[in-house]
């Protein structure tokens, strides 16, 4: 193929690699990706670990990148292979993981050792023998590592990237796809490609077997191995490695940004140096000196220069061995003018080549460069770089102006020269075009032609455009107007988008200013005219006018009239001089004669109408009439109302329709203000006098309204009794006046009785004791209504209740006096008979019961209050004298006669009651916390009866009253 100068290193030669393999001993259990993570930030990996990392499984299926292309240098070669359809993902996203093992349909050789299946490791590289987690790089050589790195870092697919292989019958393919670096950071991303065959395969070419080709390279560290930001710390390593610390090439160690690169053993590398670069080289051979390696931009193929362009050829040959110095030669016999710019021998040795190719040496040449090392024996690596020499067409500028109504036209005839035909046409803004000029669509400007001689030199020419924009007039037009109307400018009335600056011609073919009056001007076309530049013509506008006559309503006018005014002649009554043809219209349009009667006719706006014809509008004129309407003091009223009652208005009482502002006069001829105050007005009748207003001034009219105002009642009630216990029955006596007794006498008897009417005597029970207050609403026959509230009314006290305690309850042994208490405080009157051995007339009394035995006792009290109720209450007291009595032997046969064990117990509290029985071992055979539970001589109640002779017991009681226990012993004979 035939490309452009690139930048491609290609390694033809074979170099030794150094083993890197790391034995595979340490930790046998596997870390969790993040157990593995939090070991690794915190510096904490074990140095016997060597895996695995278990990755979290993939959620998904995952697809290999699309649209990739590139590597190698950014014009050239193209050494990067796209991962498709046929890629694999080599293992899912991870740090320092690596593939299953990988078999190879092909040996791959590795510096005379040959390997068939392989590892492809996350940190950038590929071993043979075992898988690396290492993530720190080494340089070669290094004993410990047997790989092919194209980039060994501590590369992170966690938080981007991805790692993709396929195996042919004779390669290899691994793409690292814009991968991040530790811990999980992806602002700095590396894609890079490795390619191992065994030798055949034409893809690296033949006698090649291993090629690395990168795209864009971002970081070279991690921050596991002292990186900041992807750069510093411990460098990235590029190269191939046998582990036997002889074999091995290194291309360079990365770990800073830029392009700087001074050698293979040299100071640390920029990472930029390895963006677009090609490598490819040949690990089957080995020996003790490696020729120089030779790298520049033209490795790939045919570079395609031109007749009369300088070309510069820059080449380096790389030393691969540490100490040696390589000095460079350069020879074009087929260019009369090549020339040695700069030759600089070293460890890299750099040389320029110059020539400016003649029209004479159109066709295909060499260049070659030579290097020869100082090893022992000195070796010379020759390449050969074939050129091709092409020249460009000739084409010379070309340019037209066109009016945008002209037809499409093609550009390239406008070309001078021998322009080639098929190429390509580029408008102003720089986007593609045909080539076919659209006058009116297409921008004006430079129209560049462009096309090469072969496809690689090329020339442009231009055809620069000037469009003329065709003259707007405007599109034609019809108006109307009427004679009535202002003047107006016709060109406002053109349709479309008109230039100004033309001339107008009048109907008549005059001259015409453009500005049209209808009083003056004649019917006819009025022509706008524009004048083009060339090469567009003169272009023109019509606007055909007709005019119409305007009619006469008169002007606007108002009058107002009384309501018992004459008739009025409408058209009398309009300002100006109205014409006589025209027709009236009422208020609400509707048709109306020439005379209008106050008295009958509504009032508002009569118009007075003229019609005409279009496009002279139908004239109108309004006569505005008001009627002053005939004074009104509406129809006589009545209102009668309480003393107790508010405010009142005579206005609203009036019938009809009353006018406002109109004057009262009160019963006794005195001026009123229309506001009545009951509690201090007189009945009687009330006038109203209202006068006209306007025309109608000099009228009158009156109307009354008769008042009467009655008084208010005044309630009076007894209750008997008005105190008592309950229930208390009350009688209630309504003793008001009868005149003030009307519909209603409405009772709040205080206990939630409420709105009882009754207007004369009735008995009211009060069931709950209180202070009650009790009113009376009374309704006169008038409609007056009074409240009267007696407070504190009646007076129901509660019922005495003989309720009384003692203490202590019970009376216990050696504390058998007892004090009796009655409760209720409203008893005034106490009787207390305590079991018939004592009484008493007092709130309180104490009294000894015999201490020697249990016993209950009726106490009895009578209480009475202050207004005679009574209560009495009897009550049992008692007092407690434990008793316990237990046998000391039973006989347990059946027979119903003393057949279980069991203590007779008084005086106890049954919850604290615990019963235990031991055998002569000590060992408890029976136990119990049931009062009524005896023992049947069983093992627990249950089985065959124990076995005749002496058991232990142990009782635990608390006497009632007392709140400590008693705990007791003793000896039972079980007899059979």
């Amino acid at each position: 193929m035939k490309v452009l100068i690139s930048r491609v290193i290609v390694l033809a030669n074979a170099l030794v690699l150094v083993n890197l393999c790391m034995a595979q001993v340490g930790l046998q259990q596997g870390l969790s990706a993040a157990q593995y993570h939090e070991l690794k930030l915190n510096g904490a990996i074990p140095s016997n670990f060597h895996g695995p990392i278990i990755s979290e499984p993939l959620s998904g299926p995952v697809f290999p990148p699309q649209g990739m292309r590139g590597g190698g240098s950014t014009n050239t070669c193209d050494c990067w292979i796209p991962p498709d359809g046929s890629y694999t993902l080599a293992m899912p996203p991870n740090d320092d993981g690596s593939s299953a093992l990988i078999t190879l349909p092909f040996s791959f050789d590795l510096y005379g050792q040959f390997f068939t299946d392989c590892y492809i490791n996350n940190n950038g590289n590929v071993s043979f023998n075992n898988s690396y987690f290492t993530f720190s790089s080494d340089p070669f050589p290094s004993t410990d590592y047997v790989m092919v790195a194209p980039f060994w870092g501590d590369v992170d697919t966690q938080g981007a990237g991805q790692v993709w292989y396929k195996v042919t019958p004779t390669a290899l393919y691994v793409n690292w796809v814009g991968v991040g670096y530790f811990a999980s950071q992806t602002d700095k991303l590396n894609t890079f490609q490795l390619i191992i065959t065994d030798g055949t395969d034409p893809v690296i070419g033949i006698g090649k077997n291993v090629s690395f080709c990168y795209q864009d390279m971002q970081w070279t560290t991690g921050s596991a191995s002292d990186g900041v930001n992807g750069f510093g710390g411990t460098p990235a390593t590029v190269g191939a490695n046998l582990g036997n610390g002889v074999d091995y090439i290194q291309f360079g160690r990365f770990d800073q940004p830029g392009g700087a690169y001074d050698g293979p053993f040299g100071s640390n590398d920029g990472i930029d140096w390895l963006d677009n670069q090609s490598l490819a080289f040949n690990t089957s051979v080995f020996t003790n000196n490696i020729p120089p390696i030779g790298s520049g931009e033209y490795l790939c193929d045919t570079i395609v220069v031109c007749a009369g362009e300088l070309v510069t050829l820059d080449f380096q040959f790389l030393s691969p061995e540490a100490d040696q110095i390589t000095t460079a030669t350069a020879s074009a016999p087929d260019f009369s003018n090549f020339t040695i710019t700069s030759n600089t021998p070293g460890q890299t040795a750099n040389i320029t080549g110059e020539f400016t190719p003649l029209p004479g040496e159109v066709g295909f040449h060499t260049v070659t460069f030579e290097a020869t090392d100082n090893g022992a024996p000195p070796l010379t690596s020759t390449y050969n770089i074939v050129v091709e020499v092409q020249v460009a067409a000739i084409m010379e500028p070309g340019d037209t102006t066109v009016c945008e109504t002209a037809t499409p036209f093609a550009m390239y005839d406008l070309l001078g020269g021998s322009p080639l035909t098929g190429g390509d046409w580029t408008d102003p803004n720089g986007d593609v075009h045909n080539g076919t000029f659209e006058p009116g669509e297409d921008p004006d400007g430079e129209y560049v032609y462009a096309v090469g001689s072969g496809g690689n030199c090329p020339n442009t020419g231009v055809v620069t455009v000037t469009t003329v924009a065709l003259a707007n007039a405007g599109n034609n037009a019809v108006s109307a107007y009427c004679s009535s109307a202002p003047t107006v400018s016709l060109f406002d009335v053109l349709n479309g988008a008109p230039q100004i600056g033309g001339a107008w011609t009048a109907p008549s073919g005059l001259v015409f200013g453009g500005t049209l009056d209808p009083a003056t001007d004649a019917d006819g076309d009025y022509t706008y005219t524009l004048t083009g530049t060339s090469p567009c013509p003169n272009v023109s506008a019509v606007v055909t006018v007709s005019i119409e006559q305007a009619v006469d309503a008169g002007e606007d006018s108002s009058i107002t009239l009384c309501k018992d005014a004459d008739p009025l002649v409408l058209l009398s009554a309009l300002n100006g001089t109205p014409e006589n043809t025209g027709t009236w219209a009422a208020p609400g349009g509707a048709a109306f004669g020439n005379s209008f009667t106050a008295a009958t006719h509504a009032p508002g706006n009569y118009t007075y109408t003229v019609a005409a014809v279009l496009p002279c509008p139908t004239e109108s004129s309004v006569l505005t009439i008001a009627v002053d309407p005939l004074p009104n003091a509406g129809t006589d009223g009545q209102l009668s109302l309480c003393a107790d009652a508010n405010e009142a208005q005579l206005f609203p009482e009036l019938g009809g329709n009353p006018n406002s502002g109109g004057e009262w006069i009160d019963p006794q001829g005195n001026e009123n203000t229309g506001t009545l105050a009951p509690a201090l007005e007189i009945s009687g009748n009330y006038q109203y006098v209202v006068v006209g207003t306007g025309t109608c001034q000099n009228l009158t009219d009156t109307a009354f309204v008769q008042v009467d105002v009655y008084p208010m009642p005044i309630i009076t009630f007894t209750a008997d009794p008005d105190s008592g216990c309950t229930p208390l029955t009350v009688t209630f006596t309504n003793t008001t006046d009868p005149q003030f007794i009307g519909t209603s006498c409405l009772w709040d008897l205080g206990d939630g009785t409420s709105d009882l009417n009754e207007c004369g005597s009735f008995e009211h029970i009060y069931e709950e004791a209180d202070w009650y207050n009790v009113s009376l609403r009374i309704t006169s026959p008038q409609g007056c209504e009074s409240r009267y509230t007696k407070e504190g009314a009646v007076l129901a006290d509660p019922a005495p209740t003989a309720e009384f305690t003692w203490t202590p309850d019970p009376g216990t042994e050696g504390n058998t006096t007892l004090l009796f208490s009655a409760l209720d405080p409203y008893a005034s009157a106490f009787s207390w008979d305590i079991a018939g051995l004592a009484t008493s007339d007092q709130r309180q009394i104490a009294h000894t019961f015999e201490n020697a035995l249990s016993g209950s006792y009726e106490i009895c009290l009578n209480v009475a209050d202050r207004y005679g109720c009574v209560d009495t209450l009897c009550q049992t007291a008692e007092v407690v004298i434990p008793a316990v009595y237990i046998p000391n032997a039973f006989t347990p046969d059946g027979n119903g006669v003393n057949d279980e064990f069991l203590p007779s117990i008084n005086g106890t509290v049954a919850e604290d009651h615990e019963l235990m029985i031991f055998d002569r071992w000590g060992q408890m055979v029976f136990h119990s916390t049931d009062l009524e539970e005896g023992w049947n001589g069983g093992l627990n109640n249950a089985g065959e009866v124990l076995p005749s002779g002496l058991y232990n017991w142990r009782l635990v009681e608390r006497p009632v009253g007392s709140a400590d226990k008693v705990d007791r012993f003793g000896h039972i004979t079980l007899l059979k």
